[in-house]
């Protein structure tokens, strides 16, 4: 509440936690529903570290698990750019003192580490947290990850065309041209996501950490009702080409999973449903279409595929938090000892002890 003072971790079922984001701009990696799912898919906790001091606050989404060797719990946001936020015209001194704060909650909790992801639009860095890390008592890191790619969305329809690669130009004017349209929200476009977003995970031989059930998709769509739009490019003969689940919160629609079916990619019915979807923004005023980047935010095919709609470049950072020394050389000890001659798998991994051993008996 506006006036209050407080530095604590609540749960999904406190009204604090969506009282704090009504002041707080954010997205939908930020809301209750979101965070319960995503820590239901990994087999998690859902809590959020609220500090707030007056008008100022600051609110972290986080999952919480035990350590794989019982050493305490550690935390990663929820997938997607789940930064901190702040209330709009929070000092920098106030934002410093909430992470702070949270240090030594987490600390106190029994944390071991926490990763954060940050938001390229709502949060693309922290400040001084070179020599924050060494005053809070716990090891920071911020990293350049890559970058991300928004869509523009304040272009007419003939110039945004001219911004495009020429190639994206031709396939969308070829599609248009043989009949093809784009559906939103239709129930057609919602019963095909699951088959076709599955078979292109096994096409693009995915990480099982991507093969969202059925009941996964059915809970995103029934829990975050309102925030979430299913997009799908429709042949001339009624079939669904591709399909694509897109977010909208705060004036931000975020680009989220995606499949073309079978038989279709030749005919990159993707670029016609990111343009249609670009109309479908302009029309409701929506202030940035973010495209995410590519795999891992390199610049591979898929961020190719993205920048070539002529869009703006934004960095995208993450932050490594040790908050126990102690505790984090013990279970990073523990292992090293399973992954022997292995152990370098852990090299571009945090923390390092739940990097996956796939052939070892070993939790991650």
């Amino acid at each position: 509440m506006p006036g209050c003072t407080m530095a604590d971790f609540v749960t999904v079922e406190d009204r604090t936690w969506t009282s704090v984001l009504r002041r707080c701009p954010h997205d939908l990696y930020h809301l209750p529903p979101y965070a319960q799912l995503e820590a239901d898919w990994i087999g998690a906790r859902p809590i959020a570290f609220v500090h707030s001091d007056g008008p100022d606050a600051m609110l972290v989404p986080l999952l919480e698990r035990s350590t794989p060797g019982g050493a305490g719990t550690d935390t990663v946001t929820p997938y997607g750019y789940s930064s901190p936020v702040f209330t709009d015209g929070a000092p920098a001194g106030f934002r410093l003192q909430a992470l702070r704060m949270f240090q030594a909650a987490a600390r106190d909790r029994g944390l071991v580490t926490s990763f954060i992801r940050l938001h390229p639009l709502l949060q693309p860095a922290i400040d001084d947290l070179d020599s924050f890390g060494t005053e809070s008592g716990g090891r920071w890191s911020q990293e350049d990850r890559g970058v991300t790619v928004t869509m523009p969305l304040d272009l007419e329809a003939d110039a945004f065309a001219a911004g495009m690669a020429h190639g994206h130009r031709v396939d969308i004017a070829r599609l248009r041209d043989t009949g093809c349209r784009v559906d939103i929200d239709t129930e057609q476009a919602w019963a095909a996501f699951p088959g076709i977003y599955r078979f292109t995970m096994e096409k693009v031989g995915a990480a099982a950490a991507y093969y969202y059930t059925d009941d996964y998709i059915a809970a995103f769509r029934r829990d975050l009702d309102g925030y979430v739009h299913c997009g799908a490019v429709i042949d001339h003969d009624g079939a669904v080409m591709c399909v694509g689940l897109f977010t909208q919160v705060s004036g931000i629609l975020q680009y989220h999973l995606s499949g073309t079916a079978e038989g279709y990619s030749k005919r990159a019915p993707m670029k016609l449903l990111l343009a249609g979807m670009r109309d479908w923004a302009r029309s409701r005023n929506i202030r940035h279409f973010h495209l995410g980047g590519g795999l891992g935010a390199r610049r591979d095919s898929l961020y190719q595929f993205k920048r070539h709609f002529g869009g703006n470049e934004l960095p995208f950072r993450t932050v490594a938090i040790v908050h126990d020394d102690d505790a984090f050389d013990r279970e990073a000890g523990r292992w090293l000892e399973i992954a022997g001659p292995d152990a370098s798998i852990a090299n571009d991994f945090f923390p390092p002890y739940r990097a996956p051993l796939p052939d070892l008996a070993f939790s991650s």
